[in-house]
């Protein structure tokens, strides 16, 4: 995961890798109970940018517990998950202090660190394959949202307090206990369809309006010098409409895999809700995003 600029400054854009545990309660076929905890590698120190910087040689650990809903085949399905937990980092900077002489001359300074604990959220999807009946391998992309607080960044009183931080998790689970039993769904002469009717190509095209319409108004508001908000698409979007297509075209390719394997499972209702739902979400962020050009626009920054 990206640990935030880690905390307070533009720096750590590297993405910091972990290792972890996770465990999930299957309720039934389709819903789990799932949670998982990671340990991240050493924070940086001193790099010549910044003394001490946020963080000093401590370590990030993170615990999220929520709710898994999975459309599944045989072998392979796919899923949404929310888990609301925690992100703790055991060495923040919360204080600067100084030594003296006795008439006042400062020495030297120091700082003090003490262990800080942030509320995170994290939603995401992702695939399962289950190729073993108790081996599974998943791959998760999520947006893990952690809230700062001012009390945590002591020397920013003006840094954002919710920061997204992207995370791309991949696990190797096995399972115990009663395998879930799957079931071929019931053969519904009414559901079934051909993949390109008339109906998916319209839904298509509503998904395709609603990114081309984000697109548009992102490079837009790019072009005022404001910064791309969504932190998977900003390594591409800062590139401009090449990097944009790039984004849109990946997004689009992944709606219409999707949709395709939830035909192959016969999750025709879901198949024909995904298209729609990409494309309202894209809608409501291409007018976030007008908003805040006409904003950037009536209110220029001064050089």
């Amino acid at each position: 995961m990206r640990t935030g600029g880690c905390f307070q400054f533009p720096r750590c854009d590297t993405p910091q890798f972990g290792l972890g545990a996770g465990v999930a309660l299957n309720l039934n076929s389709h819903f789990a109970l799932d949670s998982g905890f990671n340990v991240l590698p050493r924070s940086i120190v001193d790099d010549g940018y910044f003394v001490n910087g946020s963080v000093d040689g401590g370590r990030a650990s993170e615990f999220v517990a929520g709710v898994r809903a999975e459309a599944r085949a045989k072998h392979y399905g796919f899923f949404l998950d929310a888990q609301p937990g925690l992100v703790s980092w055991s060495q923040v900077t919360t204080g600067e202090g100084f030594v003296r002489e006795p008439n006042g001359t400062v020495l030297s300074n120091y700082y003090t660190h003490a262990r800080r604990t942030f509320f995170a959220s994290k939603v995401g999807a992702g695939f399962e394959s289950s190729q073993r009946t108790r081996l599974h391998v998943r791959v998760d992309f999520a947006d893990l949202v952690i809230r700062y607080g001012r009390s945590a960044i002591w020397t920013c009183d003006t840094c954002v307090t919710w920061r997204n931080n992207p995370q791309i998790t991949v696990g190797l689970y096995t399972g115990l206990g009663k395998p879930i039993s799957w079931q071929p769904p019931e053969y519904n002469p009414r559901a079934v369809h051909p993949f390109w009717d008339a109906s998916n190509l319209a839904l298509i095209g509503v998904g395709l309006l609603g990114i081309t319409a984000d697109a548009i108004t992102t490079q837009r508001f790019i072009s005022h010098g404001l910064v791309e908000g969504d932190p998977l698409a900003r390594p591409l979007v800062k590139y401009g409409w090449s990097g944009q297509v790039a984004a849109s075209g990946i997004e689009m390719t992944g709606v219409v895999l999707g949709m395709y394997g939830l035909h192959r499972m016969q999750q025709h209702w879901i198949e024909r809700l995904l298209p729609f739902c990409v494309g309202a979400a894209h809608g409501i962020l291409a007018y976030n995003n007008t908003k805040v050009s006409y904003s950037a626009a009536a209110n220029p920054t001064t050089p």
